[in-house]
């Protein structure tokens, strides 16, 4: 796993927007963060750095949009996320 910086954005009705310190695994971004109640979780993005490419210019950013469906109350949900994160060394 590498440490990465990260700010994810899930899109929708209202914009939310989570940046940190992170780690990647060879298909997934694994984030740490506080819940709405205060409680501490992890959030694990699956798959999604298939989805993110190189930014222009640099080394070591990476950007992309990614979605995936969650099942809230018997219904389907599609979540949309922007992704970018930066390898540190």
């Amino acid at each position: 796993m590498k440490k990465v910086l990260y700010t994810v954005t899930r899109v929708g009705r209202e914009n939310a927007k989570v940046s940190g310190l992170g780690c990647i695994t060879d298909s997934d971004l694994v984030t740490a963060q506080i819940g709405r109640s205060g409680k501490p979780f992890i959030k694990v993005y699956e798959d999604c750095l298939k989805h993110c490419h190189q930014v222009t210019g640099s080394d070591n950013e990476f950007k992309g949009a990614f979605w995936e469906l969650i099942e809230i109350e018997g219904r389907e949900i599609e979540l949309n996320y922007y992704i970018y994160y930066k390898l540190v060394d």
